[in-house]
C-alpha cells in the first residue's frame, strides 16, 4: 500500500499554507512555532519536496499549493463524511406513522416503499391499514390516506389522487367468458364490495349509464374486504368494477385487463392529511413531499391510460362513508 504522510502533519500543512505563517498556523492548532516548523520539515522530507520557501517569511512552492489544495480538498470531504456518519449512527431512527385504507396500502403504497427507503434509509415508516377514521396528532398517526371530498375538521388536507372506476377481469377469466358486449355482464359472474357504500353499488351505476337495466337475479359474489376482491379477480372468479389507483401496476404487469372503453369517474378523491405541528418536523414533512411526488408522478403516467376511457358520469358516494376513509 501506498504510504502516506500521518493526519496531523497534513493537518500543520493545511493550516500553515492557508496562513502562510508557521506562528499563526501554531497558534490556530495549539502548538508552539517550532512544533510546526518540525512537522513541515517531516512532511517535505517524507515527501523528498521543498513545500515552503523560507526567505522573508514562509511562501508555498509550486509543488506546496499543488498539495495544499490536494489536502484541503481531502480534510473537508473527510469531515464531511465522518458529521454524516456520527449524525446517522448517533441520532435514533425517525418513524413517521401514516393511515391508508388497506387496499391502497397494499396496491399503490407499497410497492412504492422500495424506492423511498432507497432516498430516506434513516426514516422508517409505520403503516397502519383499516378504514376506521385514524387520529392524527401526538397520539395518534403523523399522516393519513383518506378518501372522500376534502372537509376533514381541524387537520391540513391535500388533495393527492383523483379516482376513477372501470371493469377489470383477469386475462384466463376473460378467455374463457368470452366477452363480447357490455350488455354480457348482466349474466356474468360479478364480484362486489359488500360493505363499502358507493364502490359496492357501483356495478349499478355502471349499468345505469350503460342503459342497461339489471335484474336482482345478477350473479355475483360480495365481500366485505376490498383486497378480497382483488385477490378473487386475480384468480379469475369474476368481473370486478375497480378502482383505477388498485388495478394500474396489474394492468401494466397483465395480471388484469381493462374490459371495455367506458368507465365511471368518482366524487370522491383521495386526500393526503397531517396536522399543522406534525408538518414542523422535518421526517413527517419528507414523508409529505414524497408522498405528493409519487402522486404527480402516477398522475401523469396514467394521464394517457385514462384519456383513452369513455366517461359515462361521476360515481356518487355517501359523504359519511368518504368521512370514514
Amino acid at each position: 500500500m501506498r504510504k502516506i504522510p500521518g493526519l496531523n502533519d497534513l493537518r500543520v500543512f493545511e493550516a500553515a499554507g492557508r496562513l502562510q505563517n508557521f506562528r499563526l498556523a501554531g497558534q490556530e492548532l495549539s502548538l508552539t512555532h517550532s512544533a510546526v516548523s518540525h512537522r513541515i520539515r517531516s512532511l517535505e522530507e517524507q515527501l523528498g519536496l521543498e513545500l515552503f520557501e523560507r526567505q522573508n517569511g514562509v511562501r508555498l512552492t509550486d509543488a506546496g499549493r499543488e498539495l495544499h489544495a490536494a489536502v484541503t480538498l481531502s480534510l473537508d470531504q473527510l469531515g464531511t463524511a465522518i458529521d454524516r456518519i456520527g449524525q446517522h449512527h448517533r441520532s435514533p431512527r425517525q418513524v413517521v406513522r401514516i393511515a391508508s385504507l388497506p387496499a391502497f396500502a397494499a396496491y399503490w403504497l407499497l410497492p412504492r416503499l422500495h424506492d423511498f427507503y432507497l432516498l430516506h434509509p434513516e426514516i422508517s415508516l409505520q403503516i397502519q391499514a383499516g378504514i376506521e377514521l385514524a387520529e392524527l396528532g401526538e397520539n395518534g398517526v403523523d399522516l393519513a390516506l383518506r378518501f372522500g371530498k376534502g372537509s376533514w375538521p381541524n387537520v391540513q388536507s391535500n388533495k393527492f389522487l383523483d379516482e376513477y372506476y372501470y371493469p377489470v377481469a383477469s386475462p384466463d377469466c376473460i378467455a374463457r367468458l368470452q366477452l363480447g358486449a357490455t350488455a354480457d355482464l348482466l349474466n356474468l359472474p360479478l364480484l362486489v364490495h359488500a360493505n363499502t357504500i358507493g364502490a359496492g353499488s357501483s356495478w349499478s351505476v355502471y349499468f345505469k349509464a350503460l342503459g342497461l337495466h339489471a335484474q336482482q337475479t345478477l350473479r355475483s359474489t360480495s365481500f366485505d374486504d376490498s383486497n378480497l376482491v382483488l385477490q378473487a379477480v386475480e384468480h379469475g372468479h369474476g368481473i370486478a368494477f375497480e378502482r383505477h389507483s388498485h388495478v394500474s401496476a396489474r394492468i401494466k404487469s397483465g395480471d388484469l385487463q381493462r374490459l371495455f372503453d367506458s368507465g365511471v369517474r368518482s366524487h370522491n378523491h383521495y386526500y393526503l392529511l397531517s396536522t399543522k405541528q406534525g408538518m414542523n418536523i422535518p421526517a413527517v414533512l419528507c414523508v409529505h413531499d414524497w408522498l405528493m411526488e409519487q402522486a404527480r408522478e402516477f398522475s401523469v403516467q396514467s394521464a394517457a391510460e385514462l384519456a383513452s376511457i369513455r366517461w359515462l358520469g361521476e360515481l356518487e358516494q355517501d359523504s359519511s362513508s368518504g368521512r370514514m376513509r
